[in-house]
């Protein structure tokens, strides 16, 4: 669900391309079937590509990281890492049903 919402999102802001920590080979196929799926909803002939790398080989992927880390931190009580990031922050909430 959040990666479908994420395709939308980039899209809004002519994102093309969207780099994702790599993971196992199923995972990255279940990525990379979700962002097809996701593309439908998108006006016809629009480009959209995923791509998947290794964390350790993509340091911009640790910062991602960092920033999921301070909402989750908010959302469990400790905004103080949120706080800092509030002026550049982006946060779209998903209701998840859990």
């Amino acid at each position: 669900m959040c990666l479908t919402r994420l395709v939308a999102e980039l899209h809004s802001y002519s994102v093309t391309d969207l780099v994702i920590e790599s993971r196992t080979v199923q995972l990255n196929e279940r990525d990379i079937k979700t962002v097809q799926g996701a593309r439908f909803s998108l006006p016809a002939g629009t480009r959209f590509h995923v791509q998947h790398v290794a964390g350790s080989q993509e340091p911009l992927l640790w910062s991602a990281d960092i920033v999921a880390g301070a909402v989750r931190a908010h959302h469990q009580g400790n905004g103080a890492y949120r706080l800092k990031l509030e002026h550049c922050l982006y946060e779209v909430e998903l209701g998840t049903g859990s």
